[in-house]
């Protein structure tokens, strides 16, 4: 009996030291392992971030880590989730420093360094984790409820360009949420949910393209509308949104009736909506 179980023996001692290695998360894992060093790079300014202060011998951990896994992918980078060994000896000091007293403990970091972490006391699940970090993301987006109203909101920030987004659904967009979070202080951000495009019409624009969400940009000083023609996703927008800010960017209006170099919109809204969580959400 005792011949017959050597081998599993043997073959647990070989792979247990690379079990401890590699912790919590493998290296593959959308969430990325920090260390006191790396850190303070790691939190970027103006972006909302998630940091899970871990032990790998504790149990309660190793029961999160696949919710918390599972939360990374639904956020897709837009919203990074990390994690901190706090049982190296070289990170024991800086967890110390940030408050931690017991395992797992959650922080979300809302705009990088600049403003004080928010502790995590909810439920250990995907679901709820996610729910809570959507809720906390700081992006200072004024709710429009009317066409009516975006001249007066445009006005009271002339100095200033505005970005609305005409939402078909009732719910922000994450990536609404997250470029606002990034960019808000220099760019003022609305939402208008605009379901069956009316508020669009009334505008007086027109869109070749096969989006239903649509961004409109006002120049500082403007009132009159222009819309983003390019792809609905987080870095073509972002590109978008610098030039504006730097002034670059070409925000002559166009009305009905005038041919503009108009492209087929993708709809970054739903190119996630797989996942459960996020589809929820959204």
């Amino acid at each position: 009996m005792l011949f017959s179980r050597l081998p599993v023996l043997l073959l647990t001692a070989v792979l247990l030291p690379s079990l401890v290695e590699a912790g919590l998360f493998f290296k593959s894992s959308p969430v990325k392992m920090l260390d006191a060093k790396s850190f303070k790079k790691a939190l970027r300014e103006n972006q909302t971030s998630v940091v899970a202060f871990v032990a790998p011998w504790c149990g309660h951990c190793r029961n999160l880590a696949p919710e918390y896994e599972k939360t990374a992918k639904s956020f897709n980078g837009l919203v990074p989730l990390y994690a901190i060994d706090c049982d190296a000896q070289a990170n024991k000091q800086f967890c110390g420093q940030q408050g931690v007293q017991g395992f797992p403990t959650v922080k979300l970091f809302p705009r990088g360094n600049q403003a004080p972490p928010v502790d995590y006391r909810g439920e250990r699940t995907s679901k709820a984790l996610f729910s809570w970090a959507m809720g906390q993301i700081p992006h200072g987006i004024k709710r429009l409820k009317a066409q009516s109203e975006i001249t007066k909101w445009v006005e009271q920030s002339s100095d200033k360009p505005h970005a609305i987004l005409l939402n078909t659904s009732t719910k922000i967009p994450l990536l609404w949420k997250v470029i606002a979070n990034k960019y808000n202080h220099r760019m003022k951000f609305g939402n208008l949910h605009d379901e069956g495009g009316s508020y669009f019409e009334g505008l007086g624009l027109e869109d070749s393209s096969k989006s239903d969400n649509k961004v409109l940009f006002f120049a500082p000083g403007s009132t009159e509308p222009v819309l983003y023609e390019g792809t609905l996703k987080q870095k073509e927008l972002s590109e978008f949104i610098v030039s504006v800010i730097k002034g670059k960017a070409d925000l002559t209006p166009r009305k009905k009736g005038v041919e503009s170099d108009s492209r087929e919109t993708e709809q970054v809204f739903e190119t996630l909506e797989d996942d459960p969580v996020l589809h929820e959400e959204l």
